[in-house]
Order: structure tokens, then C-alpha cells, then sequence
């Protein structure tokens, strides 16, 4: 049976109204609720925006049951020891709750470099030096997460449980990382090359250190009536291609 999430944008909803929604997802029975990682709206043609941690944060303090989960964290938005440390509190903060979605991030020049660009925030124009530092993030976050860490580390959060990472995929090559390194993946719906990236995270999980590990595919699409139907297409689609997960973006 398919799971069914939900993701409300901060660059459409205030606070007050996000913490409503969450609470309504909640008992209205979906999964988690998820939240973007943007800096300014202004990439989702929007005024506003709240910063991703600080907004799971807030909503993991303000529900008991929903998980919540970031979709996806941008590895170029902070470095390395900052997010394995936010993720860590998130995790804390929810009980347990918090799914830590992290991506590689979007090429300079791009529509979704714009905000970077007004910080000044530069970006690898490389994509194998966008992937090291995603590894980066990845490596961190198996050093502090470790209740075994070397003594050095004593004082960063130490998240427990340590929450499942989830890579957001758009390419084999992420894919295989996802089914080397994470516990899911998640990919847009209709992408036309959605099963390859399916086969390729699960092929890399049979090669990779722990191939009896579960792997989680899910997928996102948007918020409709007809995809909250079990028998719609969208769930159904999901299903066919062996997923576990669908995200609505509302």
C-alpha cells in the first residue's frame, strides 16, 4: 500500500496558516508533511518564505504524530556541519519525527541559482563538485551521527534515532548514490526516466555495503482530488513502477 504525504510551501501560506494545515494533515491521516528549502519566494514567483529548519522545527513543536521531512534540503544553501547539526535538532525537536530530504542543487545561471545569486552565495558550475559536496554533507552526518563518535565530537546534536535520509534524484548518477548511501529517494512523478532511476538506486543498493537494507522509492506530483484517490492514477502509477511513496505538493 502506497503511503500518501503532503507538502505545503512557505511561499504560499504564512505560518500561522502552515501550522493549521500541518495540524489538519495530521488527522486527516497522511504520512509527513513536508516543506521546501528555498531562501526567497521570489524562485516560486512568491513575496515570502521561511527558512526550512527553522520552519520543521516549528512544526514538528506544534503536532505529536505526523514525521516531517524537508524536500530537499539544497547542499549548497549551508555548509556541511551546519545542516548534519539542524538536521540532528530537527530530529530531536520532533521526537523522532523528521525525515532529512537533502539534494545536490541546481547549477549556476539557472532559474533556481537566482536567490544565490542575490546573496552572493556562489555555486560549483560543476556537477561532479556539486555531488562531492552533497557526499560531503552525507559523510558528516555518518561521523556525528555515530553514538560512537570520537570524542572531538562531543556537544553537536546527536540525533536519536538517526533519522532516514532521503535524496532528491534527477539523474542515474544520483540515483546510484541514493541506493548506495540513503535510506529513500524521491523523484517527480511524471519524469520520464522515473523507473530507470528507481532501477538504478535499487541496483546500487545490491552492490552497496548493506544490500539488505530497505530502500524507499517515492515520488511527487501535485495536490488533486484525483491523487488522493487509492485508485486514481497517480497512486496507481506510484504502485506499477514499486514505489512505497507519494508526496503531494498542494
Amino acid at each position: 500500500m502506497v503511503t500518501v504525504d503532503i507538502l505545503y510551501s512557505a511561499a504560499k501560506y504564512a505560518w500561522p496558516d502552515l501550522r493549521v494545515k500541518v495540524s489538519q494533515a495530521e488527522a486527516q491521516g497522511f504520512g509527513t508533511a513536508w516543506v521546501y528549502d528555498h531562501l526567497s519566494g521570489s524562485v516560486l514567483s512568491s513575496d515570502r518564505m521561511l527558512e526550512c529548519f527553522t520552519l520543521a522545527g516549528a512544526l514538528a513543536a506544534a503536532t505529536s504524530t505526523i514525521g516531517i521531512g524537508t524536500l530537499v534540503v539544497n547542499a549548497a544553501n549551508r555548509s556541511a556541519g551546519v545542516t548534519a547539526a539542524a538536521a540532528a535538532s530537527v530530529q530531536e525537536i520532533s521526537g523522532g519525527r523528521f525525515v532529512f530530504g537533502v539534494g545536490a542543487g541546481a547549477a549556476p545561471g539557472t532559474h533556481w541559482a537566482q536567490e544565490h545569486e542575490v546573496l552572493g552565495n556562489p555555486l560549483h558550475d560543476s556537477m561532479r563538485l556539486r555531488h562531492d559536496h552533497l557526499a560531503a554533507i552525507l559523510d558528516l552526518c555518518d561521523i556525528l551521527w555515530d553514538p560512537h563518535r570520537a570524542d572531538k565530537w562531543t556537544g553537536f546534536p546527536l540525533p536519536s534515532p538517526r533519522p532516514p535520509v532521503l535524496l532528491g534524484v534527477n539523474s542515474v548518477a544520483l540515483a546510484r548514490i541514493a541506493g548506495a548511501r540513503c535510506d529513500a529517494l524521491n523523484v517527480r512523478l511524471d519524469h520520464p526516466r522515473i523507473a530507470e532511476f528507481f532501477q538504478a538506486a535499487q541496483d546500487a543498493r545490491a552492490q552497496s555495503a548493506n544490500p539488505s537494507a530497505p530502500l524507499e522509492l517515492s515520488a511527487w506530483t501535485e495536490h488533486s482530488q484525483a491523487s488522493l484517490d487509492p485508485d486514481g492514477e497517480a497512486q496507481r502509477r506510484i504502485a506499477d513502477l514499486g514505489g512505497h511513496r507519494l508526496i503531494l505538493v498542494a
